[in-house]
């Protein structure tokens, strides 16, 4: 009877241990496709909101290039007359630096590193590349137009035209690979 009574007792705890069991694995499952779906919903919001941070970069980053193209006709126009860079400047009513952010993309890199796109992040460093890229050449046309915004040579009008010129080109680049990010998604 005492066998019977320990046995009856034994299968007690193995049904009580089994439920136990059974119970936190299914609150674990339970946790994990909630996380799941968070770290889903977390991921699209952040692509999203990339994305809509490079059509902004791309619709500023295009109205400076078509400034800059009209200031590469405008310094060819004058090359050889008497007329100053300044002047030069005036006549196409300034010089602009593009205006773009990375802030999704800064956000995007330093959260959930393991729910990371690396196709995504890619091409987002790339374009991170070349903002860089294009602040410095922008950087080093400013530093020749300090010296030289009151000369009037054909020469300096052609480094000034160079510097531009270079600067553009970035900007083109750049202009390119947020068209194929925004072709992709």
């Amino acid at each position: 009877m005492k066998k019977r009574l320990n046995l009856n007792k034994f299968k007690s705890y193995f049904k009580e241990l089994s439920i136990i069991t059974i119970s936190v694995l299914l609150a674990l499952i339970i946790s994990n496709i909630k996380e799941s779906r968070q770290a889903k919903k977390y991921h699209r919001a952040s692509i999203e909101t990339i994305r809509s941070e490079v059509q902004q970069n791309h619709e500023s980053l295009k109205h400076t290039v078509d400034l800059h193209l009209k200031m590469l006709d405008t310094i060819h126009k004058y090359e050889n007359s008497p007329v100053t860079i300044e002047e030069i400047v005036q006549k196409a009513h300034g010089l602009q630096g593009m205006t773009v952010t990375n802030t999704a993309l800064e956000f995007y890199k330093r959260n959930k590193i393991n729910d990371i796109d690396f196709e995504i992040m890619s091409v987002l460093l790339n374009i991170e590349s070349a903002t860089m890229m294009i602040d410095t050449k922008m950087s080093k046309l400013v530093d020749f137009l300090y010296p030289n915004i009151y000369n009037d040579a054909k020469e300096s009008k052609r480094m000034f035209f160079n510097y531009l010129s270079n600067v553009l080109n970035s900007e083109q680049w750049l202009l390119e690979e947020y068209e194929d990010f925004l072709k992709e998604e």
